[in-house]
């Protein structure tokens, strides 16, 4: 990064794989024109990697107005900060803030609440089709419930929006709910009885189904994490990694996250069964359909308070943040093969808690990952460039050997050129059965593969469509014409 940066203190507790050392793990502040008295930050990613941050901040006539800004990967800078909306009448919460989504071709959306006259809430939504430069006039959520909370939008494949709240119209049990922006079907009962005040986190699939995780709770006051899948209009239950059968008369403000690359899903979430705070995460090969691990993540020398975040890199690994007792916050790996790296602390936030997105994720260096929190009276963006081993895998799919030999589609052509440009090869290549026909057409590769391979040579691959939608090539073999 080129911008001007504060080093941040941090500690490191433990080493526990590879060579990793403090000096490898750095924390930058990030320029964000976010006044003092900001708070609610929220973030977003786009599948095609924009990433976009929002939040609230004092306006005039003692009104609150939401802002939000772009990262301009050009400059590597925040773009300057619109205004989606402003209101004298808003209910502001930092454990329920006001968000943001983001979908294709610059699409956004963003929800907020407004008072009622009973003090109770409700929800009010706007979109952009220009990056957030222009927004539509806000609109209420729905009409047929007075009381919306923890409201999350997902961009679905037809270009509208799916949102999903916490509903209160029936006076016994707090209820999941959804409907499309702008339907004008009846809103959807997802679950008649949830945990009354934990976050939601749905998660769009590479088909564009709506992958949802949340809190649930059962009449013996089990307060569980349940997932389900949206898609054409339907919600279907999914089995969960785990039930941790923590019973609990009260909400305990702690909702799930999940996170993917490609097909990899990663999920945390926070539990105190037994009296024992953990915090776990999950791995699915398979986009929510089966787990295959669940791992303890947090320093069992410390007590976890939760609010987890998860990401996923390129090369399997999933980073995990949650905060700690005292305002300190952790992050840790969970590297692919099931190890678990060392874990990092750093002072926590002022107030709510951090999101964490994928900031830059390159073959040839060592991984960043954005962090959103509120830090001394103001929204504050962070940049935390992660330990590197120095030795990625060549054409990495984000998986073992053994998923990359049963993803995608076999292939098998002839290298036309390179086209360093665009990270990409220039290749004439065979028919792929029910896929593709036979022509000459541009795929992209890890950057690396530039440097092993040269026009003519023949090669065989497997060819999977990734989330911006190309048509990728990995585990690359040369048959002829070389090494």
């Amino acid at each position: 990064m080129t911008s001007a940066t504060a080093l941040l203190g941090l500690t490191l507790l433990t080493a526990t794989a590879g060579s990793l050392s403090a000096t490898e793990f750095a924390v930058e502040e990030l320029p964000l024109a976010a006044a003092e008295g900001s708070a609610t930050p929220s973030v977003a990613a786009a599948i095609d990697g924009s990433l976009f941050v929002s939040w609230t901040e004092p306006a005039e006539s003692r009104s609150m107005a939401l802002r939000i800004s772009r990262f301009d990967r050009t400059s590597d800078r925040w773009t300057e900060p619109t205004t989606v909306a402003s209101g004298p009448d808003w209910f502001i919460s930092a454990m329920d803030p006001p968000i943001i989504a983001a979908g294709l071709r610059g699409r956004l959306a963003a929800a907020w609440y407004a008072q009622n006259a009973d003090q109770s809430y409700h929800a009010l939504v706007s979109t952009s089709a220009d990056q957030g430069q222009s927004w539509s006039a806000p609109q209420r959520l729905t009409t047929e419930s007075s009381r919306q909370e923890f409201v999350q939008l997902a961009p679905l494949l037809n270009g509208s929006w799916l949102a999903l709240w916490l509903d209160g119209r029936d006076p016994t049990a707090t209820q999941l709910r959804s409907r499309v922006i702008g339907d004008e079907e009846p809103d959807t009962l997802v679950d008649d009885r949830v945990c009354d005040c934990c976050p939601i986190s749905p998660l769009v699939l590479p088909n564009g189904a709506v992958l949802t995780a949340y809190r649930d709770r059962s009449e013996e006051e089990i307060r569980d994490i349940a997932y389900q899948t949206y898609s054409r209009g339907t919600w279907t239950p999914m089995n969960p990694p785990l039930a941790d059968g923590w019973v609990i008369e009260g909400c305990p403000v702690n909702g799930p996250h999940l996170s993917r690359r490609s097909g990899n899903v990663a999920a945390a979430w926070f539990t105190a069964a037994d009296v024992t705070p953990r915090v776990w995460v999950a791995r699915s090969p398979n986009l929510g359909r089966s787990w295959s691990t669940v791992t303890r993540i947090d320093d069992p020398a410390q007590t976890a308070l939760g609010s987890p975040n998860v990401v996923v890199l390129r090369d399997g690994t999933h980073w995990i943040s949650w905060l700690e007792t005292g305002g300190g916050l952790a992050l840790r790996a969970l590297h692919r093969e099931g190890t678990l790296g060392a874990v990092f602390r750093l002072n926590g936030p002022s107030h709510g808690g951090v999101q964490l997105r994928v900031l830059n994720n390159r073959s040839d260096q060592a991984a960043q990952l954005l962090m959103v929190l509120q830090r001394d009276g103001r929204v504050v963006t962070e940049i935390v460039t992660l330990p590197s081993d120095g030795e990625p895998t060549i054409d990495d799919c984000g998986c073992s050997p053994a998923e990359a030999a049963a993803r995608g589609h076999a292939f098998r052509g002839r290298i036309v050129s390179l086209l360093p440009d665009q990270n990409a090869l220039l290749i004439e290549h065979e028919e792929v059965p029910g896929v593709m026909m036979a022509m000459t057409m541009a795929f992209p590769v890890d950057p690396r593969v530039l440097a092993a391979v040269r026009p003519g040579q023949e090669i065989t691959a497997r060819m999977e469509r990734r989330d911006d939608q190309q048509w990728w090539l990995f585990s690359i073999r040369i048959v002829s014409g070389g090494d």
